[in-house]
Parts: structure tokens; C-alpha cells; sequence
């Protein structure tokens, strides 16, 4: 994502501030709405989102809360930006700041000043890593489905006593021929999907 349409985004970014009702939480949201966000504040924490959210400001409490604010991220879309509101630096919470993948922390007292950057950072590293990983969920597939075409071929080699190159392009013709993809027929070969 570039520069300029990140920093063009921000208007239009649903916000949500999980902390309860006090001085952060008011600081918090004033400054989201001077940014130009739509926001929501709400605690305890919901079972789920009942709009879609696309960046979450949430405390990170010692062991307390911990689960419900997980289950309600794991229940969101992956491409939820995650920024922690942290009181004190302690082993708990620095473990529960990377179980949570949080992409950005503010410590508090809370500095007026150093939400916008933290947010665009955010924003700008969760974008990143849902691109990651979406991509590699696609080579995954890829390699998965490899390695089909190349279970199909073994399957012909063994029952026609072909080399690899003639049951590439037994498959490759059949492919052709039908105007499917290599991996369809291999699959089909292998008994994956019922035959056309």
C-alpha cells in the first residue's frame, strides 16, 4: 500500500476502542476523530463485532481479559490492525501483546501525539502482513497442487510404463482437449473429483 493512499485511507477507517470508560479511552477516541475515523468505544469486550472493524485500540491487561479480547480478533477478519494500549511493561504483558499479533503499542500515559504515527505503522505493517499471507496461502496451494499433478504422473508412469515426459503430456493433451487445468485432470486421475 502506498504512502498516499494509506494516509488517504485513515478517513475512512471504523475504529473500535476497547478500554473501559476514563481519561484514555476519552483522549483516545478525541484524537481518532481528529484524525477523522469513525470510532466506537465499548467494554467490557463483545462475543463479536457487530460491524466490521478495521483497526482495534485495545488495553492489555495482566491476564485479565486476555481471552475474551482473542476470540473476539480470532472471530474478525484478518486484516484487523491490532494496536495495544499498555499501562507497564511486564513479562505477561509483552507475551500477551505477541499472542495477540498486535501490529502497533502505545504506552500510556497516553501522548496525544503518538497515535497518528502508531496508527499509520499499524495500519501499514497489517496490510503487509495479510498480503504475506495470502500469498503464501497461494503458493501453498500451488505446491499442494504439484504435488497432485505429480502423484498423477507416477499413477500413469506405473500402469503404462511411460517416462515422466510422456505423462506430462498425456495430461497436458487431456488438459487441452477439455480446456481444463493439469491439476483438474490429475485429480480427476487420482480419484479427487468425479471424471467429465
Amino acid at each position: 500500500m502506498s504512502a498516499n493512499s494509506l494516509l488517504g485511507s485513515l478517513r475512512e477507517l471504523q475504529v473500535l476502542v476497547l478500554n473501559p470508560p476514563g481519561e484514555v479511552s476519552d483522549a483516545l477516541v478525541l484524537q481518532l476523530i481528529r484524525i477523522g475515523c469513525s470510532v466506537r468505544q465499548c467494554w467490557p469486550p463483545p462475543e463479536a463485532f457487530d460491524v466490521p472493524v478495521d483497526v482495534v485500540f485495545t488495553s492489555i491487561f495482566q491476564n485479565r481479559h486476555h481471552d475474551e479480547i482473542a476470540a473476539l480478533l480470532a472471530a474478525g477478519t484478518p486484516r484487523t490492525t491490532l494496536v495495544a494500549l499498555v499501562e507497564y511493561e511486564s513479562p505477561a504483558v509483552l507475551s500477551q501483546i505477541i499472542e495477540l499479533e498486535c501490529h502497533g503499542v502505545i504506552t500510556q500515559p497516553l501522548d496525544a501525539h503518538r497515535v497518528l504515527p502508531v496508527l499509520v505503522s499499524a495500519r501499514r505493517i497489517s496490510e503487509e502482513m495479510a498480503k504475506l499471507k495470502q500469498k503464501t496461502e497461494q503458493l501453498q496451494d500451488r505446491i499442494a497442487g504439484q504435488a497432485r499433478i505429480n502423484q498423477a504422473k507416477a499413477l500413469l508412469m506405473q500402469r503404462h510404463g511411460w517416462d515422466e515426459r510422456e505423462a506430462h503430456q498425456y495430461l497436458s493433451r487431456e488438459a487441452m482437449k477439455r480446456r481444463e487445468p493439469i491439476l483438474k485432470i490429475a485429480r480427476e486421475l487420482l480419484g479427487d473429483e468425479p471424471s467429465a
